[in-house]
């Protein structure tokens, strides 16, 4: 249900995300061969790198479940959420794959109403958490190897 670039860049963030450096490279080289823009490629690594100070923060937020914390400001650097290279719409849609590779519940329901709110819905939102667990399960594959 993703179009190329927001298929690709799905892939790439979870790969990211993921630390697996020969998937991550097979994946680059596949999606630059297959013509997928730098701006894609720029929004699915940026994606991930925020999605991996996030996913822990947020999830740390809702394990303790205390207004101590959540009553604090987060003060995380996440600007370039703002200064996406593609579009807010691809930005949030890649940064699902890794909510969902974290656990964090709440970046999940935050970045599933983002994109639904863009126009996409519960079949693209489930498309992008499938190519990253379908990714994962390779890294998983390759390092027993």
């Amino acid at each position: 249900s993703l179009d190329q670039e927001q298929t690709w860049g799905t892939a790439l963030a979870a790969a990211y995300f993921i630390r697996h450096p020969e998937l991550t490279a097979a994946v680059l080289a596949d999606a630059q061969a297959a013509g997928i823009s730098a701006g894609t490629l720029e929004d699915a690594r940026a994606a991930a790198s925020i999605m991996g100070m996030n996913t822990i923060y947020y999830r740390f937020r809702h394990l303790m479940n205390s207004e101590a914390y959540n009553q604090r400001p987060a003060n995380l650097r996440m600007m370039r959420m703002q200064q996406v290279a593609t579009t807010k719409l691809n930005f949030e849609l890649f940064s699902i794959g890794p909510a969902a590779l974290a656990g964090c519940e709440m970046c999940l329901k935050a970045h599933e109403a983002a994109v639904k709110k863009e126009g996409m819905n519960e079949d693209n939102v489930h498309d992008a958490v499938r190519i990253s667990a379908i990714l994962h399960g390779v890294a998983v594959a390759l390092d027993s190897i």
